[in-house]
């Protein structure tokens, strides 16, 4: 792979602006050329593992371990704290796996995340994950694990606007596995991420429908407010973005046209205990992360356009 060296000082730039710890890989699918900065350097994923859950599905649906249109019943153990619609939704509803995976993806609904993965089998997950070549990739636990860790309770059907006051003034727990660096924890490179998004887009980690399969979903994507931020409205994106306190992630790739793509990973780690208790400053601070990595973006776009 060559270094694209003149994109690299612009994304350069922008990581210095961005007062955080922010590492970028980039590779231009056709060219090769790539930009990598602090790319392998570890973060944690936050929904970012989502991919790999994803990735997973569509593996055992290749090995006929199940089908995308079966469906599995919504019970209340299964529903999670943070973003999604399932976990306000009746228990008994029978959604299809592919109504849970793309919930995943497209809203981060956590309650589908779960459900896949205590159906897939986390470990399952990890050890396909570290066979594809990702040797610092890894899925240790489902996100209701992560929220029991980082908060003083993950019980969905708590009062959640008690528990917003309590992160507030209290924060989360920084020294338990949610903000590790290591097996224990989800977590990855920006350059495995990139090399992740790449094998999907080729086909080298499945075969060439159940790949299709994984990016259709991806496409479908909602939360466009990093990678795409100030890409040309219609723009596709496959891509998925993570979040979790003092982290801010995205993935994907960039369909610049039929015979251009370019994957781009950025994933962020910053203080956000130095803002959490001012509204205003916290969402000035998220729209100028979003920003830088929406710039990096469109720096990725317009040259190799």
């Amino acid at each position: 792979m060559a270094e694209d060296r003149e994109l690299t000082r612009k994304i350069q730039t922008i990581v210095d602006q961005s007062d955080s710890h922010l590492g970028v890989a980039v590779r231009h699918i056709e060219s090769g050329r790539e930009v990598m900065i602090c790319a392998d350097d570890l973060f944690p994923l936050a929904s970012a593992v989502k991919v790999p859950v994803l990735v997973e599905a569509f593996r055992q649906m290749q090995e006929g371990k199940l089908r995308i249109d079966d469906r599995w019943m919504l019970n209340q153990e299964s529903k999670n704290l943070g973003s999604g619609i399932l976990t306000f939704l009746d228990n008994g509803l029978v959604p299809s796996v592919r109504d849970y995976l793309t919930l995943m993806i497209i809203i981060s609904d956590n309650t589908a995340t779960d459900v896949l993965m205590e159906r897939l089998c986390v470990a399952a997950i990890d050890q396909h994950t570290h066979e594809m070549g990702l040797a610092n990739t890894h899925v240790a636990f489902r996100l209701k694990e992560l929220f029991a860790d980082m908060l003083p309770n993950a019980d969905p059907a708590q009062d959640r606007q008690a528990l917003a006051r309590w992160q507030e003034e209290h924060g989360v727990n920084r020294s338990g596995r949610a903000y590790q660096l290591g097996p224990e924890n989800n977590v990855s490179t920006p350059g495995e991420f990139t090399r992740l998004m790449e094998m999907i887009f080729k086909a080298e980690i499945l075969d060439r429908a159940a790949c299709d399969g994984v990016l259709e979903i991806l496409l479908k994507q909602q939360l466009n407010d990093r990678l795409p931020r100030f890409l040309p409205q219609g723009t596709r994106v496959a891509h998925k973005t993570g979040t979790i306190s003092g982290v801010r992630n995205d993935s994907g790739i960039i369909y610049i046209n039929d015979s251009s793509h370019v994957i781009v990973t950025t994933f962020c780690s910053w203080d956000y205990d130095s803002v959490r208790k001012d509204r205003r400053k916290s969402w000035e601070r998220f729209a100028q992360l979003d920003s830088a990595m929406g710039e990096i973006g469109l720096a990725a776009y317009e040259n190799f356009a």
